[in-house]
């Protein structure tokens, strides 16, 4: 899959999380699809469980790509920064999203990586 469809499902999605519109987050994802937000968490099986996680927690309160896709086949790498409201303190964190997509680009698998201990205070 070419760096561009990842270009373009990123900045769709970090776009919709930064706006609240769980319709279009949820879009990205295939009728299959599994998430896990954050990696450690539960995994979320299929576009039911999907949109109720989306629906149900906080979002960040901004998020953006914050350097390249590395891109290896249907699969990639996506450094994003994220600012989260926690305990009334607004933090900034880096966020590591791996994903893989199917043939129409849709998304089949995400995984979140980050840390809360490493956020810094804004």
């Amino acid at each position: 899959m070419s760096k561009a469809t990842f270009d373009a499902l990123f900045e769709k999605y970090t776009k919709a999380v930064t706006a609240t519109d769980v319709d279009t987050i949820v879009s990205i994802y295939a009728p299959e699809a599994k998430i896990q937000i954050p990696v450690g968490g539960p995994v979320h099986d299929g576009i039911d469980a999907i949109n109720v996680f989306y629906r149900e927690n906080e979002l960040a309160e901004s998020l953006s790509v914050a350097g390249p896709a590395c891109v290896a086949g249907n699969e990639a790498a996506v450094p994003l920064r994220a600012v989260v409201v926690q305990d009334g303190r607004r933090l900034e964190l880096d966020v590591i999203d791996v994903a893989e997509i199917d043939d129409e680009g849709r998304v089949l698998s995400m995984r979140a990586f980050f840390d809360l201990e490493g956020a810094r205070e804004l």
